[in-house]
């Protein structure tokens, strides 16, 4: 296995959906592109991630739409209204999307062609925010109180972890949620500064905290071992290699990354999304040469 200080595995999949096959990719050449503007109405994008090697998914909370945007251009191509606020979205399949609601929601999302259409939604018993997907399991997260739970995708609760149960502040404010290849959970709480490893029985095996890693928001998983975090307050990009609990910063200002708050991957394009918390409706691009 490559070094982690500027190599991570990216295993080819369509949509968040992961395969067998692997491939190197260097992350030391990502260089900036031009930004995609979207029409946002001046309303932050809250939330990413990859289609098809042409369009993207985002959430815009104040407008309670999710939108499909191309991803050369940043046009939207279609836009859907929802019941509340959308926060987080990740890929069930290649033509459905998960998103997690304001009002305590879940709603699917139905992507046939360039367009949207609603699915089944159900609702929950808190203040849903991050939301993941591992086999036929969802797993989502709360704030006020923070708690996690894995969900069947009728709604019915498989497994709970709270903080009660624990007896410690294990999450303060666990916003975004990242699963990974092996089956294991990926928590960044921006409250205590930290990443949270869980396995699929929400079992803590691992936290990860560091000075560098200063309240992580958006997070992903490319591999088994490489999760890429954003960093707001720092305006950077980091790689988390969780079997060497190593940290790397891969994106910087100097970079061009500003204000980065969520973040997804293409490894077809080779080209990292991120969305800074500016308002303006921007997605940066970087591409790997």
């Amino acid at each position: 296995m490559p070094s982690c200080e500027n190599k991570f595995i990216v295993a080819i999949h369509t949509v968040d959906v992961y395969f067998e096959k692997c491939l190197f990719a260097d992350l030391s050449h990502l260089h900036r592109q031009q930004d995609l503007e979207v029409d946002t109405g001046g309303w932050n994008i809250h939330d990413i991630t990859v289609v098809s090697d042409t369009r993207l998914l985002v959430t815009v909370c104040g407008m309670e739409k999710v939108m499909l945007v191309d991803s050369q251009t940043g046009g939207t191509v279609a836009q859907l209204t929802l019941q509340a606020g959308p926060f987080r979205v990740c890929m069930w399949d290649n033509n459905t999307a998960v998103v997690s609601l304001d009002r305590q929601k879940v709603q699917f999302i139905n992507i046939k062609g360039d367009s949207l259409q609603l699915g089944p939604s159900f609702s929950v018993n808190g203040n849903v925010r991050g939301v993941g997907r591992s086999g036929d399991r969802l797993i989502v997260s709360y704030v006020s109180p923070p708690w996690l739970e894995v969900l069947a995708t009728d709604g019915r609760v498989m497994h709970t972890f709270s903080i009660k149960a624990a007896g410690r502040d294990v999450f303060q404010s666990p916003e975004y949620i990242a699963t990974s290849t092996d089956g294991m959970v990926y928590v960044s709480d921006a409250g205590n500064s930290t990443i949270t490893q869980l396995d699929m029985n929400l079992r803590v095996t691992r936290t990860y905290s560091d000075p560098i890693l200063l309240r992580p928001h958006g997070i992903i998983s490319v591999s088994a071992d490489q999760v890429l975090v954003c960093i707001y307050d720092n305006n950077r990009i980091l790689l988390l290699c969780p079997s060497t609990s190593v940290i790397t910063s891969i994106l910087e200002q100097q970079d061009g990354i500003k204000d980065p708050w969520a973040l997804t991957f293409s490894p077809s394009q080779r080209k990292l999304y991120a969305v800074p918390w500016d308002g303006s409706g921007r997605i940066q691009v970087f591409q790997q040469q």
